[in-house]
């Protein structure tokens, strides 16, 4: 196969001159240092890396509600057939927030998908609007964002209270859309089951104006600029809904309601960036690592609080690099919220969420968030080591994955540029390796496709290309259908990539090894087909490497076609002043695409490299002996001889020696063996060869 190249991380360039005096020695670019969040005890680079490898943002943006709600729609569509209902579709799967379904474990998270019933005759306003409504709303005697709904008469509906006819929320709340005649069995894949969405439904009533609770929603200034003014005229325009919901507290819980803002929400998380929605989502994976138990925060909760962090940074700023710090920052706000009892409600900012929860459970709480923000990332390996998401690796654990990093973390130094040298392109390596082991091609890819454009203005430098990075880790495969199939992949990715002739190359040489493995001669015909036409399509891409062509004269010879080998042989040969690094190494995983000689070489020394050239005198004697014509063969060898003289690698006169045992010439074989030995002494397999090829001589002498 042809050697890959490995890319070269150059230094830093000076930087140019700060004064006019021209004997003045450039100054250098100082270092790129680490930096630190301190209280997390974690570098921030690092941490980047490694919250977008944990939940890569590429899985983020997959994250589409469009089409599923379409489909949820059209199941309803068959229960709600008349004006006076609706349905909404809210909750964080509509939002963009949920998390994945966990493969290993078991994840309590919020109900996926809330379906909101809304009766469109059933309107409720204020009494001062002057307009005739179903119900009136008052919000005396209650707590703040709650409110009842008085009616003018008794019904079905509604219940007494104080000499007081209300709209009953328990009685309403009966009112729900019923599964029965849905046909078929309930499936547990996804929230699209129709009797899973329908028991998690809640009456609504519409509330068409804008609550003056809420007008200072509109009012208040945002430094981040989010949401825009069209979008808060949207929101408003379409008002709000009250559903059945009490206050913790309330003694009246059968006729409370409470405004609920819930289509409106959805609009606002429906416009948040990718980034934005990770970090909520990783902010989400932390509540339930440390949080969770007991329930006293919930999701909607951290939801509130993130709804107000994002009036404060403006969406320009939410970055890959500011990922982190984002997020430490409301670990920070979560736990400044907790010290001080108070969650304001995002539309009713005087209405605090939270003033429920006991003094008790405020000062359990106290602590365990302090340990999250003081253990940020040891909490989301602790979460993995439950919970495994269906995009990580199934065999290597986080914490083994990123051992690099964490060794790094452990030493606090601070140079950038040796953190990612020494941490995280290793870690990405391995990363990659796992996801590629593991058959998730798109993963490998995006893990170096992340590191190439996290740290390349980082380290103001190329880091390599990311194709040529996965070709390096391609190489490493030992499965050789995997191997086969990544190849594929990245052969389809990258199509216009001007590295592409190499990739093709070595998907050539993969589909050789699979040539060797079928066994009906169908099989081997197709396999051949489609190997040779790998080959050629590699060898007339631009930038093809003489080592690409080498391989393909490899095949050649060992399916018999040597006619055609020996014009691509002598191509090489007559080529090698302008590609004389090219070379040529095989493996275990080629054991099978070589002939014996090179099988020996592999056996003994796991691999045997050599200048493509020099590979390919010695595959054009082997044709040549093949197809009698000795007198090529010998004027070959005496070329040949030179050349490996001149080159004077061990691996290139054992190849000579080789050579000269085809034309049954056992001294010049000798003394080839022997120069192997004399340029590597622990050649064992040369002193062997040597020995050999010494007693052949020797034989024919004295016969």
């Amino acid at each position: 196969m042809a050697t890959a190249t490995v890319e070269g991380m150059p230094m830093q360039e000076a930087a140019p001159t700060p004064g006019p005096t021209p004997e003045a020695e450039p100054a250098q670019e100082p270092e790129p240092t680490l930096e630190w969040d301190w209280t997390g005890n974690v570098p921030l680079p690092h941490f980047s890396f490694f919250l977008n490898q944990y939940l890569p943002l590429y899985h983020v943006k997959k994250i589409q509600s469009a089409s599923l709600e379409t489909e949820i729609h059209e199941q309803l569509a068959t229960l709600v057939k008349t004006a006076d209902k609706s349905c909404e579709l809210i909750g964080d799967v509509f939002e963009g927030w949920a998390l994945p379904p966990v493969v290993v474990g078991k994840l309590e998270d919020s109900p996926r998908v809330h379906l909101m019933l809304v009766y469109n005759d059933m309107v409720c306003g204020d009494k001062e609007d002057d307009q005739h409504y179903f119900a009136t709303v008052n919000t005396k005697d209650i707590n703040s964002g709650y409110l009842r709904l008085i009616t003018a008469e008794e019904g079905r509906f509604t219940a007494k209270y104080k000499d007081v006819i209300y709209i009953s929320a328990k009685k309403m709340s009966e009112y729900c859309l019923q599964p029965a005649g849905v046909g078929g069995a309930s499936s547990s894949e996804g929230p699209a089951d129709l009797k899973t969405i329908l028991s998690k439904q809640v009456v609504a009533f519409p509330h068409p104006k804008w609550p003056k609770k809420a007008e200072g929603w509109a009012k208040r200034e945002r430094i981040s600029g989010w949401p825009s003014q069209d979008m808060i005229k949207k929101i408003m325009l379409a008002g709000c809904h009250v559903v059945p919901w009490s206050h913790p507290q309330s003694k009246t819980k059968e006729i409370d309601w409470q405004y609920s803002f819930a289509v409106a929400e959805r609009i606002l998380m429906q416009s948040l960036t990718d980034i934005q929605r990770q970090c909520l989502m990783l902010l989400k994976i932390m509540y339930y690592e440390s949080l969770s138990f007991p329930r006293i925060l919930t999701p909607e909760h951290i939801k509130v609080l993130f709804l107000w962090e994002c009036e404060n940074i403006p969406q320009a700023d939410w970055t890959d690099e500011s990922l982190p710090s984002i997020l430490l920052c409301l670990v920070d706000r979560i736990l400044h919220a907790v010290i001080y009892g108070e969650i304001p409600h995002y539309f009713l900012g005087n209405t605090n969420v939270i003033d429920h929860i006991h003094e008790e459970f405020i000062f359990d709480l106290m602590p365990r968030i302090s340990n999250v923000r003081q253990n940020p990332l040891q909490k989301l390996l602790d979460f993995s080591r439950l919970h495994t998401f269906p995009f990580w690796p199934r065999n290597t654990s986080w914490t083994q994955l990123i051992e690099p990093i964490l060794a790094d973390i452990e030493s606090q130094q601070d140079d950038l540029q040796k953190g990612f040298i020494n941490a995280i392109l290793p870690a990405s390596q391995t990363i990659a390796k796992c996801h590629i082991d593991e058959g998730r091609f798109e993963e490998g890819v995006e893990t170096y496709r992340d590191l190439s454009q996290r740290f390349k203005d980082v380290l103001s430098r190329d880091i390599g290309s990311v194709l040529s990075n996965l070709t390096s880790v391609a190489l490493s495969i030992e499965d050789l259908d995997i191997s086969v199939g990544f190849h594929e992949y990245l052969a389809k990715t990258f199509s216009d990539d001007s590295r592409i002739a190499s990739l093709k190359g070595n998907l050539g040489c993969m589909y050789h090894a699979k040539y060797h493995e079928v066994t009906t001669d169908e099989e081997k015909q197709q396999m051949a087909t489609k190997t040779e036409a790998t080959f050629q399509e590699a060898i007339a891409s631009p930038g093809s490497s003489i080592a690409t062509r080498t391989d393909y004269a490899n095949f050649l010879c060992q399916t018999g076609k040597y006619e055609d080998a020996i014009p691509q042989l002598l191509q090489i040969i007559e080529g090698r002043k302008s590609q004389p690094s090219a070379g040529n190494m095989y493996t275990k995983e080629e054991y099978k695409t070589v002939d014996e000689n090179i099988q020996r070489e592999i056996d003994a020394h796991k691999q045997i490299s050599a200048p493509s050239y020099v590979y390919s005198y010695y595959l054009l004697i082997a044709c040549y002996v093949a197809l009698g014509q000795a007198e090529d063969a010998k004027e070959t060898l005496k070329e040949f001889e030179e050349a490996a003289y001149s080159l004077k690698d061990d691996a290139g006169y054992s190849l000579l020696g080789y050579s000269f045992v085809r034309v049954e010439n056992y001294k010049s074989a000798t003394v080839a063996f022997a120069k192997a030995v004399e340029i590597n002494p622990k050649n064992e397999l040369a002193m062997e060869n040597e020995l050999t090829n010494t007693a052949l001589a020797m034989s024919l002498e004295d016969g």
